[in-house]
């Protein structure tokens, strides 16, 4: 879901930031920014997404590549969300609570999948949904410092030893309790994953409508660019959009 998408998202280059003491308690700032997000009841969008790599494949040399996607989104709640990619490729997925629908629009083919059983098979969480602050709490040894300039830096570190993650930075903007950059370490400490948000106001909501992130990988560098247009904010949509049969 679009509202939660800024959780999911990550970015901008590693920098030494000189830091001082919070003002804010780290329930506090987290109950802020959620109460931004909340806001967002439903949403529709359509996107176009840009995507370049240098990824180095089977021991050849990475040549650059590019491809744009076009699509539309529907988002409602917390656990409803719809998919409609136009190209390169069409398919459609929606998920609804536990169930998550995959449809090849030019076949018809539908796959259905029971996402509470894929996460109990994994070991994931079984609350389901999207990854947001409120969840971050759970999975995450979290600590709040304050910038010279007035801004908020959320620091998360997982409770579990974990071989790909070693800390999450979010970056919140203070005077709209929003987060615009979101840094992701590896247990080294090395930049893996890095994004920059850009938000609109709509009614007095700020919504996430521009995202540049780069994936750095032992193989190349991926760089990909979202951006919304034509976004309707809570203007009611049917849950019908939403259907799994």
């Amino acid at each position: 879901m679009l509202k939660k998408i800024a959780l999911v998202s990550i970015f901008c280059l590693a920098v030494s930031v000189p830091i001082c003491s919070a003002d804010i308690s780290l329930k506090e700032l987290v109950d802020k920014v959620q109460a931004g997000q909340l806001k967002i009841q439903d949403m529709y969008a359509e996107s176009t997404t840009k995507i370049t790599s240098n990824l180095q494949l089977s021991g050849e040399k990475g040549k650059a590549q590019s491809m744009v996607q076009k699509g539309k989104m529907w988002t409602k709640g917390k656990d409803k969300s719809k998919i409609e990619m136009l190209s390169p490729n069409r398919q459609i997925t929606i998920t609804n609570g536990d169930k998550m629908a995959m449809i090849n629009t030019e076949t018809g083919q539908k796959i259905i999948q029971d996402l509470k059983k894929m996460r109990e098979k994994s070991g994931q969480s079984s609350d389901g949904g999207q990854m947001n602050l409120e969840k971050a709490m759970k999975y995450f040894d979290m600590t709040v410092q304050k910038t010279p300039d007035g801004q908020y830096i959320l620091t998360g570190v997982p409770k579990e030893k974990n071989k790909f993650l070693g800390k999450m930075e979010f970056y919140i903007d203070a005077s709209r309790w929003i987060p615009f950059k979101v840094l992701m370490y590896d247990p080294k400490d090395r930049l893996v994953n890095q994004s920059e948000i850009e938000y609109k106001e709509f009614s007095g909501i700020w919504v996430p409508y521009k995202n540049k992130s780069e994936v750095n990988t032992p193989a190349g560098k991926m760089n990909v660019e979202m951006e919304l247009s034509n976004i309707k904010v809570n203007q009611g949509i049917n849950d019908k959009e939403f259907a799994i049969e």
